[in-house]
């Protein structure tokens, strides 16, 4: 039974001891187990040293070295988030300007189709007008057509008789040719003829 006690005081002392081991990924010591877990899988081999009591001045360096890449390893990492976090903001960006082209866009189509429904129906407005215009001018000129028709055709209200009045008693027809006669020769080496001039 003695020497279970001593085996097992041996166990709890062994075990009570303070062995440290660092594991080594390449050229630094690994931060943590994501590390080595990551640089085993890439090179499927891990170091690992046992740090001793005796080589305090050792241990202080591998603690140093281990801060300085823990340190290192935080910035590289906020790094990478930052230059996600920019990543995204950029993205974001490009969409929303995208966004606001293609509203832009829509807008210009919807402007451009209603200046075009415009413009058609100022064009059939005019083409109204213009017909419209049209009616009334060729409207205008049967009208006048019609009234040119009835002066021509109208007879004059006062009509004439030969046999009521003496003097066209008188005057026969042989009598009047040769009064057109005696004025045409009295008249033709003139440059003029003058009407006032009636013979009797």
């Amino acid at each position: 039974m003695k020497k279970f006690y001593y085996i097992i005081i041996f166990f709890v002392i062994f075990s009570c001891a303070n062995n440290k081991v660092v594991y080594w990924c390449g050229d630094h010591p690994c931060i943590n187990k994501k590390e080595r877990e990551a640089y085993f899988k890439k090179t499927m081999v891990v170091e690992a040293k046992n740090i001793n009591k005796k080589k305090l001045t050792n241990n202080s360096d591998i603690e140093r070295i281990i801060l300085q890449t823990r340190t290192n390893e935080k910035k590289r990492i906020n790094k990478e988030k930052e230059l996600t976090k920019q990543v995204k903001l950029e993205e974001k960006r490009g969409i929303k300007k995208e966004k606001e082209l293609t509203k832009q866009v829509k807008l210009e189509e919807k402007r451009r189709i209603k200046e075009e429904k415009e413009l058609t129906k100022q064009v059939k407005l005019e083409e109204k007008r213009r017909i419209k215009e049209e009616k009334e001018l060729t409207k205008q000129i049967n009208l006048n057509k019609k009234n040119i028709i009835k002066k021509k055709n109208k007879t004059p209200k006062q009509i004439v008789n030969a046999g009521d009045d003496p003097i066209y008693e008188e005057m026969s027809s042989s009598k009047f040719l040769r009064l057109v006669e005696k004025i045409t020769n009295k008249n033709l080496l003139r440059p003029y003829p003058d009407i006032n001039n009636i013979p009797d």
